[in-house]
């Protein structure tokens, strides 16, 4: 029986002698030789673009024209014809005044316009006589029949009558039935432009003045945006240039937009340049007060090698980037351009078409074996 144990005994010195000279980190390491070491990584390929620096502004929508509505005269308002949301043309009419006391004044008008005339018509008449008798005394004077006081009194009479002033008068009077007839028109109010009736301040049997608005037209077809830029952002901007406006009242999709006015001096205040960006609105559905955001590309690069920002990393204080060049990562030095945050300008070190680690490029060094999981492979 002891025998048995002893040769156990031994027997379990022997395993456990054999185990230490082998080592459990050689056992480990066999298994990882048998596992392919790699770091994934995602890539994409160096391209051509247009790349620029974006910077984002807000502002209020404005519409593209808004007329007040003054009526020419004052008067009691007799009806109203176009209340707020209606559509207009030009020249139709959105209220009317009260016409009584305008058309007495038009009838007074005309009725001394009548008189004028005829006070004309008869001067006219009067001197005409006055002429010819004059003629006809000197004929006798001349002839010993009469008197030389008889021919100068003839003479004074057919110079001294003078129709100008009594013309004067006519004209005048022909001139106060036009302005009588004038203001009979204008008590019918007329919009100026195509528009939508936006404001209503009056009400029938109310009076209105011509010192204060009584409606207000705006033009929806066309909308704008005015910002405020600073020096430095307004010699990258010209008239025509298309931008990206966003009205989250609206959608979160980008609507585009046109540079259409940009101040030639900065304001005595603010020391900013004033930009409007218009933006079509056939369907009307943005509305004057809604806020906008307006995004503005400056500093544009064309035609340039970029990359994702994110894939530029610096190394023993170099800018580099790792490619993939037969399934390793190879450290390329770069020197870069612009920076947009997104995209970056790659001026030298690495060419169309390479493939830049921009996933996992903080894990690897030159030489290391990579796999692509995600991009281009």
């Amino acid at each position: 029986m002891k025998k048995k144990i002893l040769a156990l005994f031994l027997a379990t010195l022997l395993l456990m002698s054999l185990l230490v000279g082998c080592g459990g980190k050689k056992a480990v390491n066999v298994n990882e030789g048998i596992k392919e070491k790699y770091v994934p990584v995602a890539v994409e390929k160096a391209e051509i673009k247009t790349i620029s620096t974006e910077i984002t502004f807000s502002g209020k929508v404005h519409a593209d024209k808004e007329v007040m509505i003054f009526p020419k005269i004052p008067g009691k308002v007799a009806s109203i014809i176009s209340d707020v949301g209606t559509k207009v043309k030009k020249d139709s009419v959105l209220f009317t005044l009260d016409k009584e006391d305008v058309q007495k004044q038009v009838d007074q008008a005309r009725k001394s316009v009548d008189s004028a005339k005829a006070n004309y018509e008869k001067t006219k008449e009067s001197i005409e006589n006055a002429k010819t008798n004059f003629e006809r005394t000197k004929e006798l004077y001349e002839q010993g029949a009469v008197s030389k006081a008889q021919y100068e009194q003839a003479q004074l009479a057919a110079s001294s009558t003078s129709i100008d002033a009594v013309k004067a008068q006519y004209e005048q009077a022909q001139l106060g039935l036009t302005q009588a007839l004038d203001s009979l028109k204008d008590t019918s109010v007329k919009s100026p432009i195509d528009g939508i009736v936006s404001v209503v301040n009056i009400e029938e049997g109310e009076m209105a003045s011509n010192a204060q608005p009584a409606m207000t037209i705006i033009d929806m077809d066309r909308v704008y945006v005015e910002i405020n830029v600073t020096e430095n952002v307004i010699n990258d901007l010209h008239l025509g240039q298309e931008v990206v406006v966003e009205i989250p009242a609206i959608s979160d999709e980008n609507i585009i937009g046109k540079i259409d006015k940009l101040s030639p001096a900065a304001d005595a205040k603010t020391q900013l340049y004033s930009v409007s960006i218009y933006i079509e609105n056939n369907e009307h559905i943005i509305k004057p007060g809604m806020f906008a955001k307006i995004k503005l590309s400056t500093d544009v690069r064309e035609d340039v090698v970029a990359i994702k920002s994110e894939a530029v990393v610096q190394s023993d204080g170099k800018m580099v980037v790792y490619v993939v060049e037969d399934n390793k990562a190879v450290k390329k030095a770069v020197k870069t351009g612009l920076d947009t945050g997104v995209y970056v300008e790659i001026l030298e070190g690495i060419s169309k078409g390479e493939k830049v680690i921009v996933k996992g490029q903080n894990y690897v060094d030159d030489g290391s074996i990579v796999k692509v999981v995600r991009g281009d492979k």
